[in-house]
């Protein structure tokens, strides 16, 4: 029941994002605002290169984050009466699955579907949706905040 291969392929594709994510973000040539294609590390690397290489730093963020990604498809995951127990049976096998998993085995272990592959990419755009309600949220709470300091008689 609480083995599912959306949330393993919901972790392996946040895994591949990640590592994606970091090998731009840590590029030399991107930081140095370098036009050519040729200079810049991110695309030298292949997939399975760069999964490599930030897998430690990518799995100690994920398990950290385990809770959050679960909430984040928690609705396209089976579940019993029990959603707590389901939640604490999810994050247990997701934990496990990540401290087991190695860098070769998640690249070539198949884990990615086709048929998987439009609902992950679902689960990514409500995250992005909570994050830019968050942000908007947040722009608000710092508008009104300093609407009444401004409000605010000035201390001689």
């Amino acid at each position: 029941m609480y083995y599912s291969e959306f949330w393993t392929a919901f972790l392996c594709e946040n895994f591949v994002r990640k590592a994606v994510q970091l090998s731009e973000f840590q590029c030399p040539g991107c930081h140095d605002k370098l036009k050519s294609p040729l200079l810049h590390q991110h695309h030298q690397n292949s997939l399975l290169d760069k999964v490599r290489i930030y897998f430690e730093e990518i799995r100690r963020t994920l398990l950290q984050t385990l809770p959050e990604l679960y909430t984040q498809i928690e609705s396209k995951l089976p579940h019993s009466n029990d959603m707590a127990n389901d939640r604490e049976m999810y994050l247990n096998s997701g934990h496990q699955f990540l401290l087991q998993i190695t860098s070769d085995a998640l690249y070539y272990g198949r884990y990615i579907s086709d048929l998987l592959d439009p609902i992950i990419d679902e689960g990514f755009k409500v995250n992005k949706k909570r994050k830019s309600n968050q942000g908007t949220i947040n722009k608000r709470r710092a508008s009104s905040i300093n609407k009444t300091i401004a409000d605010r008689p000035a201390l001689h």
